[in-house]
This record gives structure tokens, sequence and C-alpha cells, in this order.
């Protein structure tokens, strides 16, 4: 065969090789990877991250309420009663706490105690910070101090120093002011305030609740209020939500006026149902 014919059917040999890899290797594309010759599809979207939305202020809410009574007859008449109600609504944004105490007692039929007590506090809770800033406020009325009712306000900033499962113990310092209403001394007198409360769950149907806050007066030195309690709780019927519960309130005044004294110590017995 002479060398040029040799020459050509060569080229056209490697021609015919040369397109039948090109087909092969189109064909595995489109056989395993169909879309690597079409157009790119655009990036999926990114979902938004839903922000927790805060609920209205009358939803959310849990609380207890309880009543004490205790009395005797015979030689020494006296009878006694306690009634309270709180509530508590926390959120992502809020830790609302309130409380309506009142108590009644008679000796021999004379009134011997009749007070009412209204308290309420908010924290800001921020992010997930254990710091929190709060503002708090309460109004008191006793038949039995120098004075009829006692208004009090405060604002500051807490922080969980222990949160467990179990044990929570938030303290708090902060600025506010008190004033007495039909007393001898009706001026709002400028206080600090310095305080903690703690909770620790003993078992799972026992805890105790315990606080105290030391309010110094910033005018005159020396002088101070200080309200401390505890309680301990223990559920007695988990199908009806009722406990028993046993505490004391102690106050202290180091200016109570005349014919009042310094310290007032209240212990209580009483049951508590929740909602």
């Amino acid at each position: 065969m002479p060398l040029l014919a040799v020459v050509t059917e060569w080229e056209s040999q490697m021609h015919r090789n040369r397109n039948a890899s090109v087909a092969w290797s189109a064909a595995v594309l489109v056989g395993f990877a169909p879309g690597a010759l079409a157009q790119n599809d655009p990036p999926a979207e990114t979902p938004e991250l839903e922000v927790p939305k805060e609920k209205s202020i009358f939803e959310g809410w849990t609380g207890t309420a309880g009543v004490g009574i205790n009395g005797a007859t015979g030689n020494t008449e006296r009878f006694s009663v306690r009634a309270e109600v709180t509530g508590n609504r926390k959120t992502h944004l809020y830790d609302t706490k309130g409380s309506l105490v009142y108590s009644l007692a008679s000796d021999d039929g004379s009134t011997s105690e009749n007070r009412f007590v209204a308290q309420i506090r908010n924290d800001w809770i921020i992010n997930e910070s254990r710091w929190r800033v709060f503002a708090e406020g309460s109004a008191t009325y006793d038949e039995f101090q120098d004075w009829d009712w006692r208004l009090t306000a405060a604002g500051g900033v807490a922080y969980e120093c222990i949160k467990t499962e179990k044990t929570t113990l938030v303290g708090r310092v902060g600025l506010g002011a008190s004033r007495e209403i039909g007393g001898s001394d009706n001026t709002i007198r400028p206080e600090g305030l310095i305080g903690f409360d703690v909770t620790h769950q003993l078992t799972a149907n026992q805890k105790i609740v315990a606080g105290a806050t030391y309010y110094p007066d910033l005018d005159e030195f020396g002088e101070f209020r200080l309200l401390a309690s505890a309680a301990y709780e223990i559920l007695v019927d988990p199908e009806s939500k009722m406990s028993l519960r046993l505490g004391a309130v102690d106050t202290y005044d180091s200016t109570p006026g005349p014919g009042s004294k310094k310290n007032d110590l209240a212990y209580f017995a009483m049951l508590v149902w929740e909602f």
C-alpha cells in the first residue's frame, strides 16, 4: 500500500476513535450527573430563626393559694388566721413574682394582729446572662404600728450566684425609698437594698424557700429595716396539688415609732394549693 494511503487511513482511524471517546464521556456525564450540563439552580434560602413571641401579660401565670387557722378556747381564748395568694410568671424576657398576705389574730376577744401585705417584683432577664435588672414595690397595712400604711419601691441589679436543678440563689443590690402614711413621720426616706433569695429542692416532694433583705436608711446612718423569711413545704396530695407549708417571717425596724417594738416575728402553718 502506498505510504500516502497508509497515513490517510491512520488519521481517519484516530478521528473516529476521538469522536467515540467524546461521545462516551458525554454519555457518562449525562447518565451520572445530568445536572452538570444544566444551568445551576439558585441556592436554597436559609430559614429564618424564629424569635419567641412575648405572651400577653395575662398568660402564663402560676401560683398558690393557702390558708391557716389556729385557735384555743378555755382558760385562754385565742384565734388566728393567715391567708395567702402568690403568683409567678416567667418568660424569656421577664420573671415576675407577686403575693398578697393577710393575717388576723385575737386574744381573749381583743384583736392583737391585723396586717395586710402586698408585694410585687419584676426581673428583666438579660439574654442568657446570670445578671438581671429588677424593680419591686410593696404596700403594708398594720393596725398595731405607729403608721397605718408603709409604701416602698426599689430597683437595682441581681445576679444568679447558684443555678442548678435543685438549688437557686439570687443576690440583689439596689436603691429605693419608703414612706409611712398616718404615722408620726410621713417623710420619704431614701434607702439602700442588699438581699438574697434561695430555693432548694430537698426531694421530689419537699423544698425550702428563704430570703432576707436589708434596707439601710441613707439619711440616718445606723438606722435600717430588715425583712427575713423562711418556709418548709411538703407536697401532701399530688392529685389535688395540696402542700403543707411551715414558715416564719421576721420584720425588724430600728425606728418603729412610739409604742411599737423593733422586732416582729410571725410563724405559721398552712395548707397551700397550687394552680
